[in-house]
């Protein structure tokens, strides 16, 4: 039978697209395992090498045939490392390189050099075979492994296949000269007909390898969620998505809820983790459905003997023998739950107490101040009820009103601390605001004292009440000049925006207080003085607590009611020694 060797190589060509169209499924599929990208790599080389090479005999492009044995060089070569990589063997790069590199400079030498075909046979089947021989070497060694059987097949046939080239180049140093690669000869017939069938086989073997490898792995993948599954603490569920059936349980559940397992498999989900609340349930299953997991879902249950439990549930979804099930995953928070109450119950307790301190040192400052005030109008009155003829009257009257309208002011600073002021509130620029105080605050300050500032122009603009927020800074001033030694030192007025998520979270006040805005405008006023020891930073925006001066105390309270009147917060930083910051947050207008 004689064979016609253009139609081998055509043959080969369709053979070799079928080889890519099949290690490109793979590779899409199973991409994440090396070695697959270098196999289709080396079946598309080798396709090329096959099309262009049965271009030969097409005269107007037969000289892109040059490139037809390298490339099925390099196609082998790509095989080769494919095989390595896949199984995890020592790749040599620089023999690999050199060795391609090689057998491409002689091919072009016995072509464009010394034009000698059987020469140019004798090299690619050579460069061909080595690969060919050292894939086999690779696919025998791994025999003992997971792969057994199916490495011993596909290495049999890179066996051959390097085998019978070596059969080729011996045939061809024997024979007698050669005129084309495509004349039909037993070397050429022996090179197309042989790979035709072998490149058929061993895609087959690689494909079949990797689909060992994927069964191991998802064998070992199911051992180790076995492993899991029981090794947890918590307890863990596995519940057949089609009817909410129990599968299987770990051993924490069987702890954590009293039942046996043979009580409990088998039976509805449902019925044997009832949940107390049905629309924790709902919200489960909602979950479940919209996303395929919940995270960290609260609900409570009963144990077997019918006392509750709250518990604390993950779970997703995820295929088991080609059926979707849900793996939850449950923890007993009860403790925990019942620690934060008892937490709670204390904090609620000590703020009680503290309120009641503060509410103490309120009354007995109030009543101090207006001790002193009502003293002095009775002292006056006392004046005027005993006053002859030379009794200055009106001076003894402007003591009583000043006296009075200390009393007034006193009641009007604890209505601004309190938020009970109603008072008129406009767009306006905050540094400019600012700038206008700081100009009042600089008269009269000695030269000892230094004030920066860093106004933006222009400023954030906030909804605001003018005389309030200048009240506000007038008292940051003020505290902040008492801060200082002797008078000595600097102060910084600064003003900026910040986005809600970059407010500090430290020393804010109210201490439940929450941005609601998405931006704020930060003023800032801060001292290089003694700063404040960390005892005293609670107690700093209670009424008439104060360290320097009795019977005062009002100035930081009215400056946080000012904050809360406006929407906002005042937050500090402090460090003993080395002075502190102050800063009332307020939602910007848009």
């Amino acid at each position: 039978m004689k064979f016609d060797v253009p139609t081998l190589v055509f043959i080969l060509s369709l053979v070799g697209v079928t080889q890519v169209v099949a290690l490109f499924i793979q590779y899409r599929v199973n991409g994440t395992y090396r070695g697959i990208g270098w196999w289709l790599l080396g079946s598309l080389a080798m396709s090329l090498g096959f099309v262009t090479l049965s271009l030969a005999v097409v005269d107007a492009v037969a000289w892109v045939s040059v490139i037809s044995i390298p490339t099925l060089i390099l196609g082998r070569a790509c095989l080769f490392v494919g095989t390595s990589r896949y199984l995890g063997e020592r790749l040599p790069k620089a023999f690999v390189y050199g060795s391609v590199l090689s057998f491409a400079a002689a091919y072009y030498f016995f072509l464009f050099v010394r034009e000698d075909i059987a020469w140019r046979t004798i090299v690619g089947s050579g460069g061909i075979a080595l690969f060919s021989l050292l894939n086999a070497r690779i696919l025998f060694r791994s025999c003992k492994g997971r792969y057994g059987t199916v490495s011993a097949f596909t290495g049999g046939l890179f066996l051959f296949a390097g085998l019978q080239l070596i059969f080729v180049i011996l045939y061809t140093l024997v024979s007698g000269p050669m005129r084309s690669y495509l004349d039909y000869a037993l070397p050429q017939v022996m090179i197309f007909i042989v790979p035709s069938i072998t490149s058929i086989l061993w895609t087959f073997g690689f494909i079949l390898m990797v689909n060992q490898r994927l069964v191991s792995d998802n064998q070992a993948e199911q051992e180790n969620l076995r492993l899991m599954f029981n090794a947890r603490p918590d307890a863990a569920l596995l519940i057949r998505l089609e009817d909410g059936v129990l599968v299987d349980v770990n051993q924490g559940y069987l702890q954590m809820t009293g039942f046996t397992r043979e009580e409990i498999l088998g039976r509805s989900a449902q019925e044997v983790c009832g949940w107390t609340h049905p629309e924790d349930h709902r919200a489960f299953l909602a979950a479940m459905k919209d996303r395929g997991e919940c995270e960290n879902l609260e609900f409570e249950s009963r144990h077997r003997d019918g006392t509750g439990f709250i518990g604390m549930v993950s779970a997703r979804i995820l295929n088991l023998h080609d059926a979707p099930h849900i793996l939850s995953v449950t923890r007993d928070i009860t403790e925990r739950r019942r620690a934060e109450r008892e937490r709670a119950e204390l904090d609620a307790t000590n703020q009680r107490l503290q309120k009641a301190e503060s509410l103490g040192r309120m009354a007995g400052a109030i009543a101090h101040h207006f001790n002193n005030q009502l003293q002095t109008v009775l002292t006056n009155l006392e004046i005027l009820g005993h006053a002859g003829g030379g009794t200055d009257h009106a001076r003894v009257l402007a003591r009583v009103k000043q006296a009075t309208d200390r009393a007034a002011e006193m009641s009007g600073l604890m209505l601004v601390y309190l938020g009970q002021t109603t008072q008129e509130k406009a767009p306006l620029d905050l540094s400019e605001l600012c700038r206008g105080a700081l100009a009042a605050f600089r008269d009269g300050l000695p030269a000892t004292l230094g004030v920066t500032e860093d106004l933006p122009r222009p400023g954030p603009t906030v909804l605001a009440n003018g005389p309030q927020l200048r009240q506000a800074l007038a008292n940051l001033l003020r505290n902040a000049l008492e801060a200082l030694d002797a008078g000595r030192g600097t102060l910084q007025v600064r003003i900026r925006q910040v986005p809600a998520g970059d407010l500090p979270a430290g020393h804010r006040f109210p201490i439940n207080w929450q941005p609601q805005a998405r931006e704020y405008a930060c003023l800032e006023v801060s001292d290089d003085g003694t700063g404040i020891q960390d005892g005293d930073i609670e107690k700093l925006f209670d009424p008439f607590y104060t360290t320097k001066f009795t019977g005062r105390g009002l100035g930081l309270p009215v400056v946080l009611g000012i904050a809360q009147a406006h929407g906002g917060a005042v937050s500090l930083s402090t460090r003993a020694g080395a002075g502190s910051s102050f800063r009332i947050l307020l939602p910007l207008e848009h």
